[in-house]
């Protein structure tokens, strides 16, 4: 049997998803890197967020490859998704999103 969801529903299932297992990441800065905030769960950096042009790396292993994998998106879909969940939650102004491996 298949379930259809609609685009909304699977966007609010996968920003509660990050809201759940990644909700709650650590800022920390570095001297090596001023432009940059990182967020990180533990030691493992979740994404990364450039002050000066609003890019955000985010992690491929622990973010972008769960959206491909178990919710068959594309690099347009996670994106969006990414860019709007890290506005929304964090309250960063998002230019873009990447994948960084």
């Amino acid at each position: 049997m298949k379930i259809l969801i609609t685009e909304s529903k699977l966007e609010k299932t996968a920003i509660n998803w990050l809201n759940k297992n990644y909700g709650d990441l650590e800022p920390f800065k570095t001297g090596k890197y001023p432009n940059y905030i990182f967020y990180r769960q533990g030691k493992e950096i979740i994404f990364d967020y450039n002050k000066e042009n609003g890019f955000v790396n985010v992690n491929y292993d622990e973010i972008w490859s769960f959206f491909e994998s178990f919710f068959g998106m594309e690099y347009e879909q996670i994106q969006s998704l990414t860019k709007v969940w890290v506005e929304e939650r964090y309250n960063l102004r998002v230019t873009t999103t990447f994948l960084v491996h």
